[in-house]
């Protein structure tokens, strides 16, 4: 697990475990997101194994599986939504860290600069540059 911070309000990361869950636990992360469908590959942990872990600690589980390289506007509103009730910090997975980070992006593409959104994704270690149209036309 890498915890790549966006902001102070989100650390995107790729798949968590359950040892996972008392590190999150311990540097604050009050809500977790997974963007990722269950039995996305073989061996990963379900989304209920996690929630149930993350409640027993006090944190807050949220499922959101998108499919990457199809993220619809459905799933931008959906994540803006989850982002804005949650409680902060949030800490969201997905295979990679890559479907949470654009998730973040897109659905912030209207309230801050795009050029902002690209260097706090590249900063965290995602280049977000091949959505650049994408985050214009959000404007």
């Amino acid at each position: 697990m890498k915890f790549a911070k966006i902001n102070n309000e989100l650390t995107v990361s790729d798949q968590i475990t359950i040892e996972n869950l008392k590190e999150i636990q311990a540097q604050g992360y009050k809500t977790i997101f997974c963007n990722r469908p269950d039995q996305e590959s073989e061996g990963q942990l379900a989304f209920s194994v996690i929630e149930k872990e993350a409640q027993s600690l006090g944190i807050k589980a949220i499922h959101q599986p998108v499919i990457g390289g199809q993220i619809s506007d459905d799933d931008i509103a959906q994540f803006s939504c989850n982002f804005e009730v949650a409680q902060k910090p949030v800490f969201a997975y997905c295979r990679t860290g890559t479907r949470c980070s654009t998730l973040w992006a897109l659905s912030h593409a209207k309230i801050l600069p795009i050029d902002e959104i690209l260097s706090k994704a590249q900063i965290a270690g995602y280049d977000l540059s091949p959505l650049i149209d994408r985050l214009n036309s959000l404007k």
